[in-house]
């Protein structure tokens, strides 16, 4: 009779086992479940009774307590770690310890979560209502702001959303901001960033206009097909939700009102003093200007001498100059150096504030601020090149003779490329009406830096970006801009793999195996 009903036990264990696992892994097969567990504990009962005489005494002799004392303690440490789990379920915290920081979002994005007023919701589109990707990437918002859910959604099994939202095509994510009455707007591209560039849209009060100056040569906005072109400035702009416009200045009686910043890039023919006298009010009635010089070539005509006057007049000193950098000539080769790698910048300025990434400014030249300035006139300097730089005032020797040397008329480096001017009109004799009364401006000597050959190099276009937003007053958008990461890899050399193999597959098996050998060998002797 024991010898049964101790085969009961037995079995009654392994139904309750496979019981168990079956219902919190399949849970939708209740009836195998439920089945085993029966069973499991009515044979459990049978042996239960079956040794209740010897399961009494047992419990009541020393070795029992002690495996009393045992199972308290496991409880007590299963307990522990059940509450740390509890606990680190309700305070989440992720750590990204790739390279590239691709399960993170970019400080940019961070930022702009970080600044909504209202909810915010993501509504994804998707096929069966799956998409672990577009999880992946909603989940990394909701986990910057809680003002930040998302859902993911079928659109065959609830057309009426996708009807309300507008939405026609699969693989669309809906963003509305501030509740069913608020704003929304529809992004096709699953991306950080043109998901964060439609949050910046919908959560503005406002949209800010851009103003490009045109008539003299300047980069065109809309052209994609060459280098010089100043379409992904645009392009990136728009996705700030920026409204683009051109402006003839010469036919326009003012500067138009509307715009919150005037961006002069690069002309070539000079600007007509009706023109120049139309910035210069514009600034002194608290207007933005963002301007980007070319450098004086003699074998190219080109004339700024106008706009180089302005700029005097507002405490920047743009030289006659290009500046060259030995450090990069092994990579510009013929070129001379003439693209130099900038990576200093001023901490104290918002624009390049925990700047610290590296930037290109191909074809520039120097742009220093005035030692002495106007009172309410705040000069800085932005971005210098290295101490290994110069800028050449030898222009025929770079152009025609192909050869440069730093000279005595020279300046050496760290040379300015980039300058930001910010004017307390009240004190500097504007005429501004507004309660700021401020006018602000950043001069760059390379228009190179932000055309489509170079835009995307290095963080010209985070640089470029954050030059915009400080002269519209967005200081929340100043950051790092979301770019295409690439996972993180670990190569490793013949040798190296057989350090690894050896330390990981092979010593841990061996010292454990040594071990238990001491082990036994200590207990049989």
């Amino acid at each position: 009779m024991e010898r049964s009903a101790s085969l009961a036990g037995l079995i009654g264990l392994v139904c309750l086992i496979f019981g168990l696992i079956d219902y919190f892994i399949a849970s939708s097969f209740v009836f195998f479940a439920a089945l085993n567990l029966i069973f499991g504990v009515g044979c459990i009962l049978i042996w239960l009774s079956a040794n209740r005489r010897a399961l009494t005494s047992m419990f009541g002799s020393r070795k029992a307590k002690h495996g009393a004392n045992t199972v308290v303690y496991t409880a007590a440490v299963i307990g522990i770690l059940v509450a740390v789990n509890y606990i680190a379920s309700q305070h989440e915290y992720r750590f990204d310890l790739t390279e590239e920081r691709i399960f993170s979002l970019s400080p940019q994005s961070v930022k702009v979560v970080q600044s909504l007023k209202k909810p915010l919701k993501l509504y994804g589109f998707f096929e069966g209502g799956v998409n672990p990707r577009a999880r992946s990437l909603y989940e990394r918002y909701a986990y910057a702001s809680p003002l930040v859910s998302y859902e993911i959604i079928d659109p065959e099994r609830h057309p009426e959303l996708a009807e309300r939202f507008k939405v026609t095509l699969m693989g669309t994510t809906h963003i509305q901001y501030g509740g069913d009455q608020g704003i929304g707007t529809n992004v096709t591209d699953l991306s950080e960033s043109a998901i964060t560039n439609a949050i910046i849209k919908v959560s503005q009060g406002e949209t800010k206009t851009a103003c490009f100056l045109e008539g003299h040569g300047e980069a065109d906005i809309d052209d994609a097909q060459h280098n010089g072109g100043f379409a992904f400035v645009r392009q990136a702009l728009e996705g700030e939700a920026y409204k683009i416009k051109k402006v003839l200045l010469a036919t326009e009686p003012t500067v138009p009102k509307d715009c919150n910043v005037m961006v002069i890039a690069g002309p070539e023919k000079a600007l007509l003093p009706q023109e120049l006298d139309e910035l210069s009010n514009y600034l002194k009635s608290g207007g933005n200007l963002l301007v980007l010089l070319r450098p004086p070539r003699p074998d190219m005509p080109i004339d700024e001498s106008g706009l180089v006057k302005l700029l005097d007049q507002w405490g920047v000193k743009a030289g006659n100059d290009i500046i060259v950098d030995q450090v990069i000539r092994l990579f510009a080769g013929p070129a001379l150096g003439l693209s130099p790698i900038v990576q200093d910048y001023n901490p104290s300025q918002p624009i390049t504030q925990n700047f610290t990434q590296r930037t290109v400014f191909p074809m520039t030249r120097s742009v220093e601020p005035e030692d002495h300035t106007k009172p309410g006139l705040h000069v800085t300097w932005l971005a210098r090149t290295s101490k290994s730089s110069w800028a050449e005032t030898d222009l025929d020797g770079i152009f025609k003779r192909q050869e440069a040397s730093l000279g005595p008329e020279d300046h050496k480096g760290p040379v300015t490329v980039c300058d930001a001017v910010e004017a307390d009109l009240d004190h500097a004799g504007g005429t501004s009406t507004n309660k700021a009364g401020k006018a602000r401006m950043v001069v760059c000597g390379s228009t190179e830096f932000a055309d489509n050959q170079h835009f995307n190099d290095f963080y010209n276009r985070d640089f470029f970006m954050n030059s915009v937003d400080w002269l519209t007053g967005q200081v929340n958008e100043i950051s790092i801009r979301p770019r295409t990461l690439r996972a993180s890899r670990f190569r490793l050399t013949v040798a190296q793999f057989a350090i690894v193999f050896a330390l990981s597959v092979l010593l841990l098996p061996e010292l454990l195996l040594i071990t238990g050998i001491v082990v036994w060998w200590k207990r049989r002797n």
